[in-house]
């Protein structure tokens, strides 16, 4: 309806209202009565008057307010939408942020597993001098500081979540003093504070409950004294006692330090906040997540205690907490322990005894490693070596499944990781468990691996297939636990003869005569081999195979580099930071310097500086790929010949490779190594580089139609 209409509709109802009030006045003035003559006409008048004037004020309001109620509620859609978008992308960014803190969790506790794992292997071995082992202990316990840190972050995603869960077992209250004061010495480093321990002998031995929580709110509050106390005292003691009539002790544990302190505003807006860090613009040189003391308070309270704090600003701080754990017996410590521990001398006698943890000998025992790291693979295979047991790798979940489909071989165990590219170790273990539809595939022994703390909780592996599983970085003692419930056959024991003298145990350092041969090397400038050796563990065959592979494969990135353009400006990052990383591996760090200088300016777009320094970083590198080149000829010019490979270790070759028998896969590649050969096409050269991949099904491939044709070229 047009304006116009509408205009006049209101100006007639409006004058027949106005002529209505007017009659019904001068009815009212000269007291006529309603109800005399023409009654029903005035009625009839008086109701259409109302009815007019009703009309009216619904059209005037309506004309008026119909608008605004439209546009009231065209913005209440409108910001009910926006609130919609705002939820969803809060959704999103919450799972996002999720999803990064697994795949974080994998990334960086997969190196700490390396890390932590062969220190621990080679701390165990024995045959390191004093000064070694101290070293070695301080790698493994930074190792342990760094997974505790990647944990903080973790566990602070699990609280808002409401997923953190305690898991109680019995454990050791020396082993649980001495661990955390070991970290915190290292957190002191040389900074002029004296670590005072305040225990007594009568502690009790071994406790109930979830020890790497306690142990984590002890490191919380520790790590914080340690970094804001620049000189004087930090002190560290406990004490249980126990509640009368019950099975349970309260655990006090007090942390008190001379350090900054705490203002009263900081402990009133900040304190067990998230992500919260004290005085930060006077403390910004101070490393940390700003999360422990909100996750030991939490961890105090799932144990039902409490957490208090005592601080004078430049005066320090005394942080306590008190929570319950369960008591098992009532032994003590004692005065002995008790002064080791204040003389920080425990943790040489728990070496000793840690160092005779007995291992069964399980020679009957075949096992099956699945993860797509070859490094986690030597760690795992370096680890289980110790039970005299037969252990073969795959790099993949789908060659598991083969492996356990084709039966070649039956195997005791598996050890499978739990995130892998392509398919991952849960989808692995139900592929066996379901499709395969053999006894075997459906009852032998699944046990995960897993680096990813969100991710890997018990009951998620044991509904899904799994008969247990071990957290990454893997502990010795708890891998021990699996092996001996899991692996272990006490009746196979009982038939099975070992005699000792069969075992073939390799020797990785080679010998004066191998080291000589390497002597060729250690002229060649920019190469330092006693860098590049060390990586290696002193295998100097292992460093010959790694040299070649360099020289190989690095000419043939350059050789797509040799000229930086823009449309070759992505492939020359990523063949830079290729070379950067081989180059410091077999220790030639010149040239991995100069990669690594222009990775840097090749991200920052420094085309100039690319254009007129990469020409010096292509003569070094080829000048050292050719004397590297000439080292080698000679040192194989020095080995015994033979025309071209024998069959016969080809056949075993590809045996090997068939059942998955690295140890017999390692034996025949030693024996085709020890020739050079004149003829073959660089047969050898190609089985190295493929079976260090794990290629094993292409090797199967190749070598299958070399021996059917009778050839070994």
């Amino acid at each position: 309806m047009s304006t116009r209409i509408k205009a006049t509709i209101v100006i007639i109802l409006i004058i027949f209202v106005i002529t209505g009030a007017i009659y019904t006045s001068s009815l009212f003035f000269t007291g006529k009565n309603i109800a005399g003559e023409n009654a029903n006409g005035r009625l009839l008048f008086s109701s259409l008057f109302f009815l007019a004037t009703g009309a009216v004020i619904a059209f005037v309001f309506s004309s008026l307010a119909m608008p605004r109620y439209k546009k009231m509620m065209s913005e209440i859609e409108r910001r009910d939408h926006l609130l919609e978008i705002a939820l969803e992308e809060a959704r999103k960014a919450n799972s996002a942020k999720s999803n990064f803190l697994a795949r974080m969790s994998h990334e960086i506790r997969t190196p700490l597993n390396v890390v932590i794992g062969l220190s621990e292997l080679t701390l165990e071995s024995g045959g390191l001098s004093d000064d070694a082992h101290a070293n070695l202990e301080k790698i493994y316990d930074s190792g342990a500081m760094l997974l505790s840190l990647v944990n903080d972050i973790l566990d602070i995603s699990k609280i808002e979540a409401g997923k953190l869960e305690l898991v109680p077992v019995n454990y050791d209250i020396p082993s649980l003093i001495n661990d955390t004061v070991t970290h915190s010495i290292i957190r002191l480093g040389e900074k002029p504070v004296e670590f005072v321990l305040s225990i007594d002998e009568n502690l009790p031995t071994r406790l109930y409950g979830d020890d790497l929580r306690v142990k984590q709110i002890i490191n919380n509050l520790l790590s914080n004294a340690c970094k804001y106390t620049k000189q004087g005292t930090v002190e560290f003691g406990m004490k249980c006692e126990r509640e009368s009539g019950a099975d349970t002790v309260w655990m006090t544990i007090f942390v008190r330090d001379t350090g900054i302190g705490i203002s009263t505003e900081d402990m009133a807006n900040l304190l067990f906040k998230d992500y919260a860090k004290i005085d930060p613009m006077s403390n910004r040189a101070i490393e940390g997540t700003g999360l422990g003391l909100s996750i030991a308070r939490t961890l105090t309270e799932l144990m039902g205690g409490s957490i208090t704090v005592e601080s004078e600003y430049g005066k320090g701080s005394t942080f306590t907490a008190s929570f319950q754990q369960k008591r098992i017996n009532d032994d003590v410590i004692g005065a002995e322990v008790a002064k080791n521990l204040k003389e920080f001398r425990y943790s040489a006698g728990k070496r000793t005894r840690h160092s005779q943890l007995v291992r069964i000998r399980l020679p009957y025992a075949r096992v099956l490693v699945v993860d797509d790291n070859v490094t986690n693979l030597d760690v795992a295979k370096g680890m289980l070596q110790a039970y005299g047991m037969k252990i073969d790798c795959v790099t993949g979940g789908q060659q598991a499944i083969d492996a356990v489909r084709m039966e070649k071989v039956r195997y005791d165990a598996i050890f499978m990781d739990h995130m892998m590219p392509a398919m991952d170790g849960v989808e692995a273990t139900r592929i066996i468990r379901e499709e395969i539809g053999t006894e075997y595939a459906a009852t032998v022994p699944i046990i995960a691996l897993t680096a990813n703390a969100i991710m890997g909780n018990k009951e998620m592996f044991l509904s899904n297939g799994f008969q247990a599983f071990i957290s990454k970085p893997i502990e010795i003692a708890h891998l021990d636990a699996v092996i001996r419930q899991w692996v272990r056959d006490k009746n196979r024991e009982d038939e099975f003869v070992y005699e000792r003298k069969d075992e073939n145990v390799p020797d990785c350092g080679g010998g004066s005569d191998q080291r000589q041969m390497l002597s060729g090397l250690e002229d060649i400038d920019g190469l330092n081999i006693n860098k590049g050796l060390e990586r290696f563990d002193w295998d100097e065959k292992l460093y010959q195979r790694v040299l070649q592979s360099f020289v190989t494969n690095t000419r043939i990135i350059l050789e797509t580099v040799k000229e930086v353009k823009e449309e070759n400006f992505e492939d020359y990052i990523f063949a830079v930071h290729g070379i950067k990383g081989s180059s410091r591996g077999i220790g030639a760090n010149n040239v991995g310097d100069m990669a690594e200088a222009l990775e840097k300016k090749s991200k920052a777009g420094d085309l100039d500086f690319i254009r007129a320094n990469h020409p010096a970083f292509l003569k070094t590198a080829e000048d050292l790929m050719l004397a590297i080149e000439d080292a080698l000829g000679k040192m194989a010019s020095e080995m015994p010949k033979k025309d071209k490979p024998d069959v016969d270790v080809l056949t075993r070759i590809r045996a090997a490779c068939e059942t998955y028998d690295i140890d017999g896969l390692d034996a025949a590649m030693a024996d085709l190594e020890a020739f050079e050969y004149e003829s073959g096409d660089g047969l050898a050269t190609w089985l190295r580089e493929n079976v260090d991949r794990m290629n094993y099904e292409e090797i199967t491939v190749k070598l299958s139609s070399l021996i059917d044709m009778g050839s070994a070229e």
